[in-house]
C-alpha cells in the first residue's frame, strides 16, 4: 500500500491523540471530511491503521512491579503451540521471540514480590522453558506510547 504525506499525517495526529474529533482533525489538516474518513477507511481496510486505544498509567493504581523476564526455550516439536498459552496470562504486556542469547523477550506488571515469584514458578512449569533471567524495571526515560516515528518525519520534512 502507498502511503503518501496526507496519510502520514493524518497517522502522526492520530499517534499524538486518538481521540481527536474528525472534524477537528480535518481542520487542523485542511482537508475535506469525506476525504479524511475515505482515507481512515482505505489505512483500516489495508491494516495500517490497527486499533485506536487508550494509554493507562496503570502505576496510578495498580501492578506497580514490572519486570523484563528472559526465557529459554527448547526447541523441540511443537515448542510453539506448547509456549503460545505463556503469552495469554493476564500480567504479560509483552511476549516478542528475538534472537541471540536468550529466546523470549517478556514483559510483565506484577503486584509485588511474591507475585513475580509465583508467576516465575508458572512459567518454568511450562515444558519448553529451560531458564529465566528476571530483571526489574526501575523508571522509564521513553514510553512505547511516546514512539512516533511519522510525527518526527514531517517535522523535518
Amino acid at each position: 500500500m502507498k502511503i503518501d504525506g496526507i496519510d502520514k499525517k493524518i497517522l502522526a495526529q492520530l499517534v499524538e491523540n486518538s481521540k481527536i474529533m474528525s472534524k477537528k482533525l480535518s481542520r487542523k489538516l485542511r482537508i475535506h471530511p469525506n476525504t479524511l474518513l475515505q482515507r481512515l477507511k482505505k489505512l483500516e481496510k489495508e491494516g495500517v491503521l490497527v486499533k485506536y486505544s487508550a494509554v493507562v498509567d496503570y502505576s496510578k493504581f495498580d501492578k506497580r512491579l514490572q519486570a523484563i523476564i528472559f526465557l529459554n526455550i527448547e526447541m523441540m516439536k511443537d515448542w510453539e503451540t506448547i509456549l503460545r498459552p505463556l503469552s495469554k496470562l493476564p500480567e504479560v504486556v509483552s511476549f516478542i521471540l528475538v534472537t541471540g542469547e536468550h529466546d523470549v523477550l517478556l514483559i510483565a506488571r506484577l503486584k509485588d514480590e511474591t507475585h513475580l515469584a509465583n508467576f516465575l514458578r508458572r512459567l518454568q512449569t511450562n515444558k519448553v522453558v529451560t531458564k529465566t533471567t528476571t530483571h526489574l524495571i526501575l523508571d522509564y526515560y521513553k514510553q512505547p506510547y511516546e514512539y512516533n516515528p511519522i510525527g518526527e518525519e514531517l517535522r523535518f520534512s
